[in-house]
């Protein structure tokens, strides 16, 4: 399997290391890659391909070699060791993952491969954090309170390991297979969902448990009213009371039935609707911190930035600035209907 895993899709082999670390930032993100033996010498090869929210890479390293890409906020991040040993870190953790192991990074943590070896080969699975979060919220039925945190260290020999391997390595059968059914977008969306909905129930996170917990009773008339006002208009100024007065419940009454369902208090639920509106903003690159926060009703910048650390985990500032990155094609898809790049 690995030798012909994405065969169609080769982007550099045999490489020099300037144009493996090109090729790499190209596809991933802008990193330090930076060789052991501080000679610049062989790179490696590096297969990649894109779907409209995930990005996949094989990459075997010519020498040994140090990736930091520091912290990516925008983006959850899998890698799946088939041959060889990574040393990595994430946050304060370390491990040595071999041919088997598997880990997991997340946008709030600074995360880095301390060494691959010469020879070492891994797959890379890049995800929109837009894609993880939507499709959780989705599972547990309510909006995120929290930012997603997985454990780092990912079993794939347990069953429900095995069971997402087994789903990505039919998502990369199929994108080497020419004509077929993953040029169709919306077979991309099925296989991105189904992939990330697998990780989410598969590995640990600081939502597992709620996840396991039986589903609560849909929201009562009252609070969906109020939340469906929120989420059409959350620039609007909105006091418990307004918000009250329009659901035709007492603000007390639609408080305790917002802690009930929601686990949060109106008022925190709007700030959170408010900083994911900005986030998703800020995530476009087309927009400043300041308009974006005025825009969805944030009045005291220095607050918003406070808040916005705590739920996304980092700057607004740092978002903006590491949003965006090389276009490699009009949906940034390479071989699942995106054009590829060509072989050096």
């Amino acid at each position: 399997m690995v030798r012909s895993m994405l065969a169609s899709h080769v982007l550099c082999r045999d490489s020099g290391f300037e144009d493996f670390r090109e090729r790499l930032n190209d596809l991933f993100y802008p990193a330090d890659v930076t060789p052991l033996s501080g000679i610049e010498g062989p790179g490696g090869e590096l297969r990649g391909t894109r779907t409209e929210h995930l990005t996949i890479g094989l990459m075997t390293f010519g020498q040994r070699t140090r990736v930091d890409p520091g912290r990516t906020p925008a983006h959850y991040h899998v890698n799946v060791v088939l041959r060889g040993a990574i040393e990595a870190a994430t946050g304060r953790q370390e491990m040595v993952a071999t041919a088997g192991d598997a880990m997991v990074f997340a946008p709030t943590q600074q995360h880095r491969l301390l060494s691959c070896d010469h020879g070492e080969q891994h797959l890379g699975i890049k995800i929109d954090r837009s894609l993880v979060e939507a499709e959780l919220e989705a599972l547990l039925g309510r909006p995120l309170q929290a930012p997603l945190e997985f454990a780092f260290d990912f079993d794939l020999t347990s069953a429900p390991g095995r069971s997402w391997r087994n789903t990505l390595d039919l998502l990369l059968a199929e994108s080497d297979s020419a004509g077929g059914l993953i040029g169709r977008h919306a077979i991309q969306q099925h296989f991105e969902r189904l992939l990330v909905s697998g990780l989410l129930l598969a590995q640990p996170h600081n939502y597992t448990e709620a996840l396991l917990r039986p589903r609560p009773p849909a929201y009562p008339r009252t609070v969906r009213k109020a939340v469906d006002l929120i989420d059409a208009r959350p620039e609007t100024p909105f006091t418990v009371g307004a918000l009250a007065q329009a659901a035709g419940v007492s603000a007390r009454r639609l408080q305790e039935g917002f802690r009930e369902y929601l686990g949060v208090t109106p008022m925190t639920y709007l700030r959170n609707v408010r900083l994911d509106r900005v986030h998703a903003e800020l995530l476009t690159g087309a927009t400043g911190v300041t308009e974006a926060a005025g825009r969805w009703g944030f009045t005291h910048l220095s607050r918003f930035s406070a808040a916005y650390r705590r739920r996304f985990g980092t700057a607004p500032s740092e978002t903006l600035a590491r949003a965006g990155g090389p276009d490699l094609g009009e949906r940034g898809d390479l071989g699942f209907g995106g054009r590829r790049m060509p072989i050096s």
